[in-house]
């Protein structure tokens, strides 16, 4: 390369490797001059710089050519689909030893690439036809910060090309916003055997292993007995699995008189497997139960639990040979300890372990193989507990963080809040904090639906600005600002036109709001609280002392609320496995999580507070046609949300000193541990004891950890016989979590999915209802063929899709829908209890003694309701029957609606809306009241058998939710789960519950075969 061509080269290469400023700032906090560093808002405008070596041959000659090139661009649409974009480039070098230069105007496809247009070189005066292909190469860019290796291609001009670097020149923590790998690697260590000549091994103990195996191959099969059967007809596609398990369910023998059931196989399967241990130990036969039990347990803390943690990540070199390689060793050593056992025994002992361990491998890959793809796969924990060991709250919880890899923390205080009131709560935690608070939320509408501002955003915009406007007046007195941040994925960002109004929370004393004529009241008091903010800092003596110190730029990143857009859109980050289809950006990846937190500190547990939704800010999160849910956490369980937000802060890319200082770690105080010892003090004195545990859950966005997974597939496939599992959502897709549900159900547990109709899915689109009616007509399928099978063990899986007849507000009419619908199953899972039954059917007239007053007047009763919910309801037999049967129900029921009609009926300002804080003395002396007879009632061993668990979050029952995006879910077990109770013990009247595919097409259509085919292509994006 010539010595010129050569320094231009290293000059890009330089740019390209080079950190975003060279210039560290001293890590310093706010109040002495430390600046709060953040993402702000993509650039419409996009810069991009490069050098490019090729052959020109604009006339004939061919020459060796070398350019830098400067261009600009802005996308068509959303950035984060990427499917157009505009750019002007201008380029300037050396042809041969000839200065050279000229001018491209491009069209591009970012998420692809490519790009086309035409190239105008200035000393020949030509204008040609170019094509352009930039390819990162690697995630995160060639050389990192979203490098590229670029190729153009002239070829009307005698076929000239050119090969280069380009390098992107603004946009904070480009190519760090994503992991480096889509993928989990896994372990290929190539453990030595024992064969079955150097074991000792004889005909007795072989047909034993055989049978071990095929135990094995029915529990897995039953435990999920379907994966995703094609075909347009649910019922046909389901008929040969159907047939199947029918036919294996109904063979008898002297083994299995009563059929293969699955709690049947599962004991023979453990049966088997002392049987197999028996004869390995030969004389010291008896000891059989001790070694399987070791072995189990060494199977499920090496094997299990590890590999089913992955739930929802692709693996490379998927296989178990790494878990079992350390199963193998710790058996070995434990058995080796075991100094009593005969000589040889031990090599027969470990040659069954090894077995049992290649047998987990192979139904690993019969799984594999059924589900087409390594994200899906889960192995039955049944293959390595008994059914005694997962049967009570306490076992769960443990196997539940076991599997999540995090802890349940107890001593917390919980709120159940229904449909808006957290939007309500959401405004009162940003005045309350008096340190930080943080919104993490996917969607700040800009605009509603009309097109206009959207006026929830709007005001919490205001409530933005007047919070900060009451804390610079107070800065005087306290010394110190709150830190707002707001973090927000740039999808639904650039979907709702975030633009409009973070614009003003990023530059509060500056920014000018413009919005359409018909709102130029708005737009009057946005600028009376500028004004009065402005004033606030003019009188501050001690802010503009310190501004004056630290300089302008520190005081306005003071004043505002610090907005990071997240998962800023870089197709740099570019992966085979996004959607299954095509090799496509990450930007189809998304960060769905809804929280609001504050004042969350280790320095005190119940300081601050921290809120999970389902929800976002938008005028469509309200009314009377919104069903949704959250829940508020104080205590413990609250931590956890300031290091979630701190790794989606490093996750963007942030270097440790660029994190915030309110969401640092901070070591626990030595009072910690008092103040949780005062507050279980203050709950034994109130009577309901320990209140249970709460475990806080966040999938990542992308190809990062998804414990939610495991949690969700521990509950629904352990629970034991008898439970009720409550299982509602919007987006009703994932066939993993459906067929470990049907499993359940042959086990003898009772589930109730239920998904929208047509008309009360907040997501209509056609792929999206197409999924869910392939899914839940295959449940229907599924029940019907199979409801001799499930009616022996005692269990249900029925299908109800939510269509209520009156708006959210409705409690009466809700009340009233409910009694009166009764499906035949009814009395199975909700037995009679008259005296509730009378409190039920008094709820209208109780209202109307406490002066309810209907929140929404208009339209209320042409409300249909979009279900948006996203909460479980889990009960164990025991412990469901027990609510259920119990006289102080009643009062209970009249206690609640009361409390949800004092909610649902305010009509003041968020001042003067009720607290859900607030509840009421009668309705919490009725729950204790409820709690403390029916342990009064119960014996010990029976108290063990009641088992609760309740989740909100933003997780949805769909693979883009298990695979691709960000989630929350708090799970909350034990006595404070039944916050959610009574809800549930509404829900089910609200849903019409088919069980035929004529029922179900009247209310959720069947799709057409080309939709029907797309949708399974993009079945995980979707």
């Amino acid at each position: 390369m010539r010595p010129r061509l050569a320094l231009l080269a290293a000059c890009v290469l330089t740019m390209a490797t080079t950190p975003e400023s060279a210039h560290a700032q001293r890590d310093l906090p706010p109040e002495k001059g430390g600046l709060t560093y953040e993402l702000g808002m993509p650039p419409i405008y996009k810069g991009r710089a490069g050098f490019e070596l090729g052959w020109s041959r604009p006339a004939g000659d061919s020459d060796l050519a070398g350019f830098y090139t400067l261009g600009l661009a802005r996308d068509l649409g959303s950035p984060v689909v990427g499917i157009a974009a505009l750019r002007l480039e201008g380029y300037i070098g050396l042809t041969s030893e000839d200065l050279d230069g000229g001018g491209r105007a491009l069209f591009e496809i970012p998420s692809f690439h490519l790009g086309l247009g035409v190239d105008y070189d200035g000393p020949d005066d030509v204008l040609d036809p170019i094509y352009t292909l930039d390819l990162p190469l690697r995630r995160g860019g060639l050389f990192g910060r979203g490098s590229t290796l670029a190729i153009r291609w002239l070829p009307s001009r005698d076929q000239s090309f050119s090969v280069g670097v380009n390098v992107p020149l603004w946009g904070r923590n480009l190519g760090a916003t994503r992991p480096r790998a889509d993928h989990v690697r896994l372990d290929r260590r190539e453990p030595r055997r024992l064969e079955a000549d150097a074991a000792g091994i004889g005909d007795e103990l072989a047909p034993v292993l055989a049978d071990l195996a095929e135990r094995a191959t029915w529990v897995c099969r039953l435990a999920q007995p379907f994966a995703e059967p094609g075909g347009a007809d649910p019922v046909a596609a389901m008929a040969p699995i159907v047939a199947d398990l029918r036919a294996h369910l109904d063979s008898t023998s002297q083994r299995f008189p009563d059929g293969h059931t699955l709690p049947a196989e599962i004991a023979a399967y453990h049966r088997t497997l002392a049987l197999a241990f028996a004869l390995a130990a030969g004389q010291d036969a008896g000891r059989e139960a001790q070694l399987a039990r070791r072995a189990r347990a060494i199977l499920l803390e090496e094997v299990l639990l590890p590999y089913n943690a992955l739930l929802g990540q692709r693996k490379t070199n998927d296989s178990l040979v790494g878990m079992v390689a350390i199963a193998q060793s710790e058996f070995a050593r434990w058995v080796l300890g075991e100094r009593d056992l005969a000589p040889g025994a031990a090599r027969r002992v470990f040659f069954v372990f090894q077995t049992l361990c290649d047998i987990l491998e192979a139904r690993r890959q019969e799984l594999r193989q059924r589900w087409e793809d390594s994200r899906l796969v889960w192995l039955p924990l049944q293959l390595a507990l008994t059914p005694d060991q997962h049967d009570t709250q306490a076992e769960l919880d443990d196997l539940v963080a076991r599997a999540a890899g995090r802890p349940f923390t107890r001593h917390n205080r919980v709120w159940y809040v229904v449909n808006e009131e957290f939007q309500w709560e959401m405004a009162r935690s940003v005045r309350a904090a008096e340190d930080y608070h943080v919104l993490w939320v996917h969607d700040y509408r800009g605009r509603n639906g009309d097109g206009d501002p959207d006026a929830l955003a709007f005001g919490h915009t205001v409530n933005y600005l007047e919070a900060l406007c009451e804390r610079v007046a107070a800065y005087d007195d306290v010394g110190k600002l709150p830190q707002y941040f707001l973090f927000l994925d740039q999808h639904y960002f650039e979907v709702n036109g975030s633009r409009l109004f973070l614009r003003l929370l990023l530059d509060p004393l500056g920014h000018q709001l413009s919005l359409p004529a018909d709102f130029a009241d708005w737009e009057d008091r946005i600028r009376a609280l500028q004004d009065r903010l402005r004033a606030a800092v003019d009188a501050s003596q001690l802010l503009r002392m310190r501004a004056s110190q630290y300089g302008r730029r520190w005081l306005e990143n003071q004043i505002k609320v610090h907005v990071s857009v997240t998962n800023p859109a870089d197709p740099s980050f570019f992966s085979w496995h996004v959607a299954g289809i095509l090799p496509v950006p990450d930007n189809l990846m998304r960060d769905h999580r809804k929280i609001a937190f504050y004042d969350v500190t280790e320095q005190d547990p119940y300081r601050g507070m921290a809120l999970f939704t389902g929800m976002g800010i938008g005028e469509h999160y309200v009314g009377a046609g919104w069903e949704d849910r959250a829940i508020m956490i104080q205590g413990p369980g609250a931590l956890a949300v300031k290091d979630a937000a701190r790794e989606l802060l490093q996750n963007q890319g942030y270097a440790p000193h660029e994190i915030p200082y309110p969401l640092r770690r901070v070591a626990r105080p030595v009072s910690y541990q008092a103040s949780l010892a005062r507050e279980a003090a203050a709950n034994a004195t109130g009577g309901m004891g320990d209140r249970g545990g709460v475990l806080q859950l966040h999938n990542e966005t992308g190809f990062h950890d998804k414990p939610i997974n495991a949690s969700k597939a521990v509950l629904y496939s352990l629970l034991p016989p008898g439970s009720v599992l409550q299982v509602p959502d919007s987006l009703w897709q994932s066939y993993v979590y459906a067929s470990l549900l049907a499993g359940s159900t042959l086990r003898g547990c009772r589930v109730l999915v239920i998904a929208p109709t047509r008309d009360t899915a907040p997501s209509a689109a056609a792929p999206t209802l197409a999924r869910a009616h392939g899914l839940l007509g295959r449940l229907i399928a599924f029940s019907g063929g199979m409801e001799r099978h499930l009616r022996d063990q005692g269990g249900r899986l029925e299908v109800g899709l939510y269509a209520p007849r009156q708006g959210v507000a409705d409690i009466a009419g809700r009340f009233e829908q409910a009694l009166a619908n009764r499906p035949a199953w009814a009395g199975e899972i909700f037995p009679p209890n008259p005296t509730a039954r009378r409190a039920a059917l008094g709820v209208a007239a109780l209202l109307d003694s406490l002066g309810h007053e209907e929140a929404y007047l208009a339209g209320d009763d042409d409300a249909r309701p979009k279900i948006h919910l996203k909460a479980n309801f889990l009960a164990s037999g025991a412990g469901w029957q027990a609510l259920l049967a119990r006289p102080e129900l009643a009062s209970l029921i009249r206690e609640y609606a009361a409390y949800q009609a004092r909610q649902v009926s305010g009509r003041g300002g968020g001042e003067a809306r009720p607290d859900v804080r607030d509840v009421p003395e009668r309705l919490s002396a009725a729950w204790l009241a409820l709690i403390e007879n029916l342990m009064a009632d119960l014996d010990p061993a029976r108290r063990e058998e009641l088992i609760y668990y309740f989740s909100v979050g933003s997780t949805n029952m769909d693979y883009r939710s298990m695979v691709m995006d960000g989630e929350v879910q708090v799970l909350v077990g034990g006595w404070q789960a039944l916050s959610g109770f009574l809800d549930f013990l509404l829900l089910p009247g609200l849903c019409e519950w088919v069980e035929t595919r004529d029922q179900l097409d009247a209310l959720l259509p069947p799709p057409g075969a080309l939709t029907r085919h797309l949708a399974g292509l993009m079945k995980l994006s979707l």
